[in-house]
Order: structure tokens, then sequence, then C-alpha cells
């Protein structure tokens, strides 16, 4: 990799000029992209200083969906994340910490006042989901193709994110991260999050992924070391799809059970990782398809792990969304797929339920805010899909790729005629904002980076 150039800018305070190891590249189509840099203090202190506005609103955003979701006040939740978190990335990546340190005191020396126990509460959101409540998140539509799946045999990823809006409204950051050690890699992440959160990675050494939950697990997380450090472990270190299985198998704490997808463009070789506490599975080739709609695709995963019964039931979220996702990809773009109709398919409204394209909880771009019935959430709830994200090979070789920010199908949402219509939802009013109607776009652009 062609060594990159070093930003150093100085900024005004009422004192004296603050150096930052990072920069603001570009703010495009809802999209906001950033640089940060060098030691972990000091990008971590970039990443801070940079996003105090978003850190800000995450602050308000992480308390509400505590109540609301958790239903526990924001002292029980941060102690407990004090309790059986903080310690472990404390004492098994301290570079990690360090870096959530330099986050705090950027953001605090641009006048925010933000707590270091704060920042590791939200990072741990994911993994203390399932340690309060029942079962697990579900979140996410995605897949990975390579060889005769793909129309040019390189390898093809999408993703979208389904989450409640207040969240993904957060997840519009495209953080370039160029560490002291490891390897560059660029996420699409939020702020505070030392990791990406919607799990979408590029990295400088041809690594690429994404991943989906697994719904209605029916443990409770046993920490271990958390997801999100473990998956920035492999971004930074990992140079294999070995090295990614070695990472994330090291000390699971089964607390964010997933359907991981990676690729190596390398080899161009893709591999579906799928992990909850004690169960596993792992497949790999050059020649096929990996998706994942919040089902385990393994038996035993599944069966031993989860509740799931909506594995083959089309009438649910994410039994409607194999069917669906399998026709797409193995019959109606099988050899064709790539980047035109890698959108479609993550765009898709086609109910397999009802035989026709309806915008509700059960397809692809999954639009619960639209749906009465709702697979899995009140009727109307404010969730669904809030970005999608295409790469292929040759893109990933200049860590860029395509985005679209509000959903994948780009649509519109007025968050005030939606609660006039559905009053009950108006607790949401303060933390959710509009979806204008944005356009796919590249990102990453400016700083195209060859892998090494």
């Amino acid at each position: 990799m062609t060594t990159a150039k070093k930003h150093l800018h100085k900024h005004k305070t009422t004192h004296k000029r603050v150096c930052v190891n990072g920069t603001i590249d570009e703010v495009n189509e809802g999209w906001k992209t950033i640089t940060i840099y060098g030691e972990p203090y000091e990008r971590g202190f970039a990443h801070g200083y940079l996003l105090k506005n978003e850190l800000k609103r995450m602050i308000s955003t992480l308390t509400f969906l505590v109540k609301d979701e958790m239903d526990i006040s924001m002292t029980k939740y941060l102690h407990t994340c004090n309790k059986v978190i903080k310690p472990v990335i404390k004492r098994d990546f301290p570079e990690f910490y360090t870096e959530l340190v330099g986050i705090r005191d950027g953001a605090n020396k641009h006048g925010l006042g933000i707590s270091l126990d704060m920042l590791i509460g939200w990072n741990s959101y994911l993994s203390m989901y399932s340690y309060f409540l029942e079962g697990s998140v579900i979140k996410c539509s995605a897949f990975i193709a390579t060889g005769s799946a793909t129309e040019h045999g390189d390898i093809i990823m999408a993703h979208n994110t389904h989450t409640n809006f207040a969240d993904g409204q957060l997840h519009n950051i495209i953080m370039n991260v160029i560490p002291a050690s490891g390897h560059p890699f660029v996420m699409q992440t939020s702020a505070g999050y030392i990791a990406s959160g919607t799990d979408w990675f590029i990295c400088s050494t041809g690594m690429i992924g994404c991943e989906t939950t697994i719904g209605d697990i029916n443990y409770t997380p046993r920490f271990g070391v958390p997801y999100f450090c473990r998956i920035r472990q492999a971004m930074q270190y990992g140079k294999t799809l070995d090295d990614y299985e070695q990472i994330m198998d090291k000390k699971n704490a089964g607390d964010y059970a997933c359907s991981w997808l990676f690729g190596d463009i390398n080899t161009n070789e893709i591999m579906l990782y799928e992990i909850g506490l004690k169960e596993k599975n792992v497949q790999r080739t050059k020649n096929g398809v990996f998706y994942g709609m919040n089902s385990a695709m393994d038996k035993d995963l599944r069966e031993n792990e989860t509740t799931d019964e909506d594995h083959d039931n089309i009438a649910t979220s994410s039994g409607g969304r194999k069917i669906r996702l399998n026709e797409l990809l193995n019959k109606i773009y099988k050899g064709k797929i790539n980047i035109t109709n890698a959108k479609k398919i993550v765009a898709d409204h086609y109910d397999s339920y009802l035989r026709r394209d309806e915008m509700n909880g059960r397809v692809i771009c999954n639009h619960s805010e639209s749906d009465y019935v709702n697979c899995n959430y009140a009727p109307y709830d404010l969730f669904g899909c809030t970005d999608g994200k295409v790469v292929n090979t040759e893109m990933a070789k200049k860590l860029t790729f395509q985005g679209r920010f509000g959903s994948a199908c780009g649509r519109k949402f007025s968050i005030k005629q939606h609660v006039h219509d559905h009053p009950e939802m108006k607790k949401w009013r303060p933390h959710v904002k509009d979806f204008v109607n944005y356009d796919w776009t590249n990102l990453n652009k400016n700083k195209s980076r060859h892998i090494i």
C-alpha cells in the first residue's frame, strides 16, 4: 500500500490550538466520511473531536433505547456494562480501551462532556441486549457471492440494515481508520463505536465482511470477549479467512449471535461463519453464494441455541426473506450477480407469502413502519431498512463501495406525519428525523487506497 499522506489540522479553541489526527473528508447524500489515524489515543481523540455533534445525539438516543427497549435505568445499564464488559476491554484489549479514552477526551475537548462509561455502554448495546432481554435483536438482510454465481466471477457483497430509526439514523459515518499498527480499513459506523455496529467493512488486506443477526437465541451471554472487540481485532489484524475464524472464536461471549459473511478478494473465496455460544457453522466456497436473514442456516445452531420457528415459514420475516433471497440469488440472478443486480436485491419488496410487491416487515428491504400486521414488532413500529451498501472486488481493492442512506429503495419518511397517523409512536418523535430520498453514491472515493 502506498503510504497514506498524514494530515495534521490545528483547530483554535479559547486557550490553545488542538492537534487532531484526522479530517472530515466529505459529506454526501446523507453520509459523512472521516479519516482518523495514528496511535490509539491520537485516532480516538480525532474521532471524538470531529464527531462531537453526532456523539451528543448518540447519548440522547442510547438513553431512550435503554429505557424503552430494555426497561431499565441508564444507571443500572452502565453499572452492568462497567462490571461485565469494561474490565475485559481494559485487560484484553488495552489498545481499544485507550482509543475509547481518546474518543472521550476529544469530544470533551470540543465541549461535549461525555463519560468513558457512556462510550463503553454504547459499544456494548448489542452485546447487552440478550443479557437483559430474552432472545436477540433481529437486524439486516445480506449476501456475498463469488465465482460462477457472479457475472464476472468476482466477489459481490451487499447488505442493508434493519433497525429502529433512532439507531439507524446514527449510522451514517464512513470511517477510514489508519492505525499505527495493524492494517487500515474502512467501515460504516456510528460516532463512538470502535467497530462498525452495522457490520459492514472493507480492509486493506483484501478482507471484506458483513453479517445478519441470528434471532431468538435461548441463552444468556457469558463474558467472555464482547463481539465488537473480536470483530475489530479481525478487521485490524486479520489477513485471511482462517485468521478471522480464529479471532472470532477466541473467548467468544455468545453476546451477538450472527451469520457473518466474509470474503477474501485475494483468493476469491467467501465464507459463511455462524456463531452462537457453543455452536458454530463454517462453510467456504470459491463458487457460490451465502446469505443471511436473521435465522441460522445451520440446523444444530438453530435447534440447540435458539427458539427460532420461522426458518421455513414464509408468513414470517425470516422465512419470507429466506425463500426470496434464495430465489433471487440462486435462480433469477444466478450467474448474473453484479453491482446493478445487487442493488435490486437489497431493495426488493416482493412478499413471497402474499405473492406481490408490498412494503412490509416480511420483505428484504424491510418496511415495518408501513406494516399494520408486522411480523416482529408492533404495527407501524419505527423499524425497517435504513440503508443499502454494495461492493465488488474492484471497489474493494480501493477501499470504496456504493451506499444509499435512508433505505435501499430510497423511500421518503416524515416523522411528523407518522406520529400524526399513529399517535402511539409519539415517544419516538424527539429521537427520529425525516428520511429523504437519497440516491446511491460512491463512498470513500476521495480516500482510495489500494490493498497491500
